[in-house]
């Protein structure tokens, strides 16, 4: 495999354990409130965190610091969470969520964005 294969290797591990995470059966959480960090549910920052480092990674293997590339491992990424929002309907215990897709979209979308202003700051490029 050559150099720049390797690099979406750990993209794409963090991608299988995004996946196998979102589809094991939830835990019964014994009705116990989560934390609402700035009102917003602890979940919540869960998605926008993993779907952001999700979007980091395929930024970082990509190495680009055009918006459209960018753009489009950002739209990879937010596709991907909402593929996994819908298979969650099929397994038990869990259900498809919009706001968990929003979550996953702003995490995505941020990443995206903090990933061009470092790399353009940075002088940042492929090699």
């Amino acid at each position: 495999m050559d150099r720049p294969t390797r690099r979406y290797l750990p993209a794409i591990a963090f991608a299988v354990l995004l996946l196998v995470v979102s589809l094991v059966p939830a835990p019964e959480t014994g009705g116990a409130p989560l934390p609402t960090p700035f009102g917003i549910a602890l979940d919540k920052w869960v998605h926008a965190g993993s779907y952001g480092a999700l979007t980091g990674l395929l930024a970082w293997a990509r190495r680009s610091r055009e918006v459209v590339v960018v753009g489009a491992l950002v739209a990879l990424a937010i596709g991907y969470g909402v593929g996994i929002e819908l298979l969650q309907g099929l397994v038990p215990s869990r259900g498809t969520s919009g706001a968990d897709a929003i979550a996953n979209t702003v995490g995505a979308t941020l990443a995206g964005l903090a990933w061009l202003v470092v790399a353009r700051w940075t002088g940042y490029v492929a090699e």
